[in-house]
């Protein structure tokens, strides 16, 4: 059996509510982001990009969303820290400017609709989650 499909993705029932970490400049953004992420059942925490990675470890995010308003080194240098902490989260960048791919980040675009951020989320919590599951014989269980 493989993994969900990613239309299954939007429909998950958890103990635990997924920890959102977001994190940027725009609050309008960040505003509107949390209140419909907060409706579909996740725990919902925004701060500013200053303080995303001491944040994600202290809310011990499972995904933080980056704005990226900012430069593409500045996005890849959070990222790279983010993903370097003891419970590294997915990390998902945005942006507006319609970028799909970037320097091995994973790119969402700003203001898409609610589903399709829902879906990314879903996905990059799923593949963070993928090297435990291996490593502990649940895949095989499937």
């Amino acid at each position: 059996m493989g993994l969900p499909q990613p239309q299954a993705l939007t429909n998950v029932r958890r103990l635990q509510p997924l920890r959102v970490l977001l994190a940027g400049r725009d609050r309008r953004f960040l505003r509107v982001t949390a209140f419909l992420l907060s409706r579909r059942g996740y725990d919902v925490t925004e701060v500013p990009l200053s303080e995303s990675v001491p944040a994600a470890d202290r809310f011990h995010a499972d995904v933080v969303l980056l704005d990226a308003g900012m430069s593409r080194a500045e996005a890849a240098r959070l990222a790279n820290q983010l993903t370097a902490l003891a419970c590294p989260p997915a990390v998902l960048v945005v942006t507006a400017n319609g970028h799909r791919a970037s320097a091995g980040l994973r790119v969402v675009e700003k203001w898409e609709p609610i589903d399709d951020l829902v879906k990314e989320i879903e996905s990059a919590s799923l593949e963070r989650q993928l090297p435990a599951l291996r490593a502990g014989g649940a895949l095989e269980q499937l």
